[in-house]
């Protein structure tokens, strides 16, 4: 076991951004007078439970990765699981840690969405849909987290629901793709027992409740013509991959899946920028 070898474990990249969107939120929703300390620990512990749950979720999708992804460092013998297993639990444990350093309420949301994590990827990841909207939901918490941690959760709100959508509809392109794994090692997924076609088109309507939501910081005069500006353009690019998924081509699930990641980011960006502009 290496240090190299850990990094692709936890795949940090995806952590960090998970860590900075949480304390981007928490900025969005109280401005420039954040509570530095309380906001710093939530991204923190952010970080180490994104990390925990990639290193819990390899654990118990071995007999998945073996086909989908067998370069992985689990399958190709890099680590043995208990060694991956310990070093999840390790990383919960810095986030746990994490928490105590916010407030009441980080606390409340944050320990629940720690066992959510877990619970995530040793039986909920494969059962029918339940596992997607598992995954939309801790999506969401992490952006309202951001908002309990600065102390106010109005703004984020129409965020996380949007990141919600948005979610559900990149987490049902993922199962399209990895549809061969998944089947020989047993998963409900909506694409196993529903079928590509239909897969995508229930993608698309999630997709579309996203966009909708989008404009509802515009619709309520929370924010103005610059927020419409910016949304616009992705909304466009948006759409353009729900019609794709309407049209059920399946051959094109990689590029989705990576669009609406790029495009909940963006987002968010947008929400900070019209934030403090």
């Amino acid at each position: 076991m290496d240090i190299k070898t850990l990094l692709e474990l936890t795949r940090p990249i995806n952590d960090i951004m998970s860590g900075f969107a949480v304390f981007i939120a928490g900025a969005i929703s109280v401005g420039w007078h954040m509570p530095l300390m309380s906001l710093a620990a939530a991204s923190l512990g952010t970080f180490f439970a994104s990390a925990g749950g990639m290193v819990i979720n390899d654990y118990f999708d071995i007999d998945i990765d073996s086909v989908n992804r067998p370069h992985r460092p689990i399958p190709s013998n890099r680590i043995t699981r208990r060694g991956a297993l310990q070093f999840s639990l390790f990383l919960f444990m810095g986030a746990g840690v994490c928490v105590l350093f916010t407030n009441v309420w980080c606390i409340v949301v944050g320990l629940p969405a720690l066992f959510l994590i877990i619970l995530y990827s040793w039986k909920l990841k494969r059962r029918l849909f339940v596992g997607n909207l598992a995954v939309a939901l801790l999506s969401a918490l992490a952006l309202l987290y951001g908002g309990i941690a600065a102390g106010n959760i109005q703004l984020v709100s129409i965020l996380a629901l949007i990141a919600f959508f948005a979610t559900v509809s990149r987490e049902l392109a993922k199962d399209i793709e990895d549809i061969k794994g998944d089947r020989i090692g047993g998963s409900q997924s909506v694409p196993v027992l529903l079928g590509e076609n239909l897969s995508a088109q229930i993608a698309g309507g999630f997709l579309a409740l996203a966009i909708c939501t989008s404009l509802l910081p515009y619709v309520l005069g929370i924010f103005g013509n610059l927020y419409l500006v910016l949304i616009v353009p992705v909304n466009l690019v948006m759409g353009f991959v729900m019609v794709q998924m309407f049209l059920k081509n399946i051959e094109r699930i990689p590029v989705w899946q990576k669009m609406l990641k790029v495009g909940m980011y963006v987002t968010l960006g947008i929400f900070l920028a019209a934030r403090f502009i």
